[in-house]
């Protein structure tokens, strides 16, 4: 790979912003009894619109830290727009989900 280490975090964030918009429209949490049922048996579903888009969020900031006008700027500005739209979906999901039990 001749990637430069400025950019490899704007790839990442790129790259986790993409997986947390497959996670929150992909996966619907079945009905479980309680909620620590479903964070038991179910934590992609229910934690993962959460995780990925906070993660996606804290490459993409660090990625922009790191690439000043350069290569990896746009890559982590998208994923900095995926990620705080994907963390917005995500948290209303869980509000629904928690609202449910």
């Amino acid at each position: 790979m001749d990637e430069k280490p400025s950019t490899r975090a704007a790839t990442s964030a790129l790259v986790l912003s993409i997986l947390s918009w497959l996670v929150v429209v992909g996966t619907h949490p079945s009905r479980s009894r309680s909620l620590g049922d479903a964070l038991y048996w179910e934590p992609v579903p229910v934690l993962g619109p959460l995780v990925l888009p906070l993660l996606a969020i804290v490459f993409g900031h660090v990625g922009l830290r790191r690439t000043r006008l350069g290569k990896g700027r746009g890559r982590a500005a998208t994923a900095l727009v995926l990620g705080y739209l994907a963390l917005a979906f995500g948290a209303a999901r869980f509000v629904g989900i928690v609202a449910a039990f």
